[in-house]
């Protein structure tokens, strides 16, 4: 694999973990809501707080509450954005039913909650700002270089280890693994994932499958 190639892969990979990140949050609250309408149990809930904030337009109504100790034994506090009838009522009765997941009481809702879609909104454009640039990515990636391909000028050689691609005058000089034995013409790896075809003509090949070695040809046009 080339460094282009290495650096598209570590972009789209980016990208895939970056739409995971932003597209969790939104898939859990709603597997979280599913479950509580399937399985969700019913309680009563105390009210320990309301609050009104009369500067929202609308005016924006909070309850602070807590679920019994059968239902969560660590008693821990929660605020949810309500309407502005379950608000009173839950003022008024200092109760408010609620519905929670046994075992995970931190998932829970209350009669009246408000959701709000901001949160849903901006998950589906940042997904989609995501799937623009992958788009691009893929579009615009850099274009694959062709095949070198060689008619040989001179009997294929064994050669010490190693990758090299030397052009000199009409001729190059091409050093690398023999990757394809074929009838009349061989593959060389020369590194960084490349390939150099080599159609042998009356030339020979006495160097074996995988063996360092050396070909001298012209660039050929099959």
């Amino acid at each position: 694999m080339n460094r282009f190639a290495a650096s598209r892969r570590a972009a789209i990979l980016m990208v895939v973990a970056l739409l995971l990140l932003f597209t969790l949050p939104a898939a859990l609250s709603v597997w979280n809501g599913w479950r509580l309408d399937e399985v969700g149990v019913s309680t009563e809930a105390t009210v320990t707080d309301t609050n009104a904030v009369p500067k929202a337009k609308p005016t924006q109504f909070f309850v602070r509450y807590t679920l019994p100790a059968d239902a969560d034994p660590r008693r821990g506090a929660y605020i949810a954005r309500v309407s502005e009838s379950a608000w009173q009522d839950a003022k008024a009765s200092e109760t408010i039913e609620a519905t929670y997941l046994d075992g995970k009481p931190g998932v829970n809702r209350v009669v009246g909650q408000v959701h709000s879609n901001f949160g849903l909104v901006m998950t589906v454009l940042g997904d989609l700002a995501l799937l623009a640039m992958l788009a691009l990515a893929l579009k615009f990636r850099p274009a694959r270089e062709r095949q070198l391909v060689l008619l040989a000028t001179a009997d294929v050689v064994r050669a010490r280890p190693g990758f090299a691609v030397e052009e000199h005058g009409s001729e190059h000089v091409v050093r690398g693994d023999v990757v394809k034995i074929g009838d009349g013409e061989i593959a060389l790896h020369v590194g960084e994932g490349k390939e150099v075809r080599v159609v042998l003509g009356e030339y020979r090949n006495p160097v074996g499958y995988q063996q360092p070695a050396e070909v001298r040809g012209r660039r050929f046009t099959p």
